[in-house]
């Protein structure tokens, strides 16, 4: 037994050193991070990825926020869409005449009458865009507005009936209408109304968002284009608050902004969830290892801060990075902070963390060797109770030899 602890002591010494990856770890080293940067794209097992320093020459494209907007995917110049008549939609016709005895005045119905004008059965746009007039015959209606449709008729009856004058108004509306569904309070179908409305609008009258604006997502679908953008956003930018146009299709979803944080981080410490909410509509880098409790002062290497994300391929190029090794036009990447350099944490404090980005915190060196030492210790401390058990086993024996 003498022997073998301490060949037991030297495997085990042996092994750790040979293979550090024996060793329980909370994810990559940082070392492995800037190997496999060059050399994955070789291995068949690795995923190919960028890895960007995050320095003065780069914190200019990352600090500003990516954020989607619809006033830069719905350009509109006008102050609302012109609301015009579609197939489907039911209207009210009334026709004015000057005197009685007209086409639609007989003189012996004019006692009866409170005015000189008569109200016809309401008309639907039919398939081929028009609807019916007695006398005028079928009127063009779809896609022109309520006072054209009031021209045409006029136009029709200027020879027939005594000074026509023709009043018309929407009953029933089914072609500019808006879908409004997802997490509001009463989805729908809404009718736009004749003066044009904005995105909140519709949402309101949807019965409002179920949940905060900072949880809730719009996304707006129009002639084949979704964008998608945080509620809260389009509350406090006006401009956000776009017209919104017949056909559209309004979605709201609730899904918080939110990062994963891993490694060295003072949350596995205090016990906190690995995923984080921003609470914010934009986060920084500083702002997110904030909320994860911090560095590890035992366990982080404050060189090696990660953040994981996949990024477009045309972002990477003006950051200086060689894409053309990449199959797809979404490129796996991840960026480096150095926060033992002075001007880390301003770099840090610019960089903007999007939804979804993972935080890593690489472990110190020294703390594969504090694990190793662990691992000798507890292996010298089991082998030598073990060799002291056997000892007193022995003992024993001998003492109860020596009796018989």
């Amino acid at each position: 037994m003498g022997r073998l602890f301490p060949s037991l002591l030297v495997a085990v010494f042996a092994v750790g050193l040979g293979s550090c990856t024996l060793l329980p770890s909370t994810g990559p080293k940082s070392d492995d991070i800037k190997a496999d940067a060059t050399a994955g794209i070789q291995s068949g097992a690795s995923l190919p990825y960028a890895l960007v320093d995050v320095s003065a020459d780069t914190i200019g494209f990352l600090s500003q926020p990516n954020i989607i907007s619809f006033k830069g995917e719905f350009p509109d110049k006008r102050p609302k869409p012109n609301q015009v008549v579609g197939v489907g939609d039911v209207l009210n016709i009334s026709i004015f005449e000057a005197a009685p005895g007209g086409l639609f005045t007989p003189g012996q119905a004019a006692g009866a009458r409170p005015g000189n004008f008569v109200d016809l059965p309401a008309q639907a746009v039919d398939q081929k865009g028009s609807i019916y007039v007695p006398y005028a015959g079928e009127i063009p209606a779809a896609a022109r507005t309520i006072p054209e449709i009031q021209q045409a008729v006029v136009a029709r009856l200027r020879n027939r009936a005594i000074e026509p004058q023709v009043v018309i108004s929407l009953n029933q509306q089914h072609s500019s209408v808006v879908s409004v569904l997802g997490d509001v309070n009463t989805p729908g179908v809404l009718a736009l109304n004749s003066v044009g409305e904005r995105l909140l609008a519709l949402i309101a009258r949807a019965g409002g968002p179920k949940y905060e604006a900072i949880e809730s997502y719009v996304t707006l679908q129009r002639d084949g284009k979704r964008v998608r953008v945080l509620l809260s956003r389009v509350v406090h930018d006006p401009r956000e608050n776009i017209f919104v146009r017949p056909n559209d299709v309004i979605f709201v979803t609730r899904e918080s902004p939110t990062f994963t944080a891993l490694g060295a981080l003072n949350q596995n410490v205090f016990g906190q969830i690995s995923d984080i909410s921003f609470d914010v509509e934009t986060l920084t880098l500083t702002q997110a290892i904030g909320k994860a409790g911090g560095l590890n002062d035992n366990q982080s290497d404050s060189s090696e801060i990660f953040v994981y994300r996949f990024e477009d391929r045309p972002l990477l190029q003006k950051l200086g990075v060689d894409t053309t090794r990449f199959v797809y036009d979404r490129i796996p990447t991840i960026y480096r902070v150095n926060l033992r350099d002075p001007s880390g944490m301003l770099l840090a404090a610019g960089f903007q963390m999007r939804s979804k980005d993972v935080l890593y915190v690489a472990n110190a060196k020294v703390v594969d060797y504090y694990k190793l030492l662990t691992l000798i210790n507890n292996t010298a401390n089991t082998v030598s109770n073990t060799a002291n058990t056997v000892s007193n086993v022995n003992a024993a024996r001998i003492s109860v030899k020596g009796s018989n």
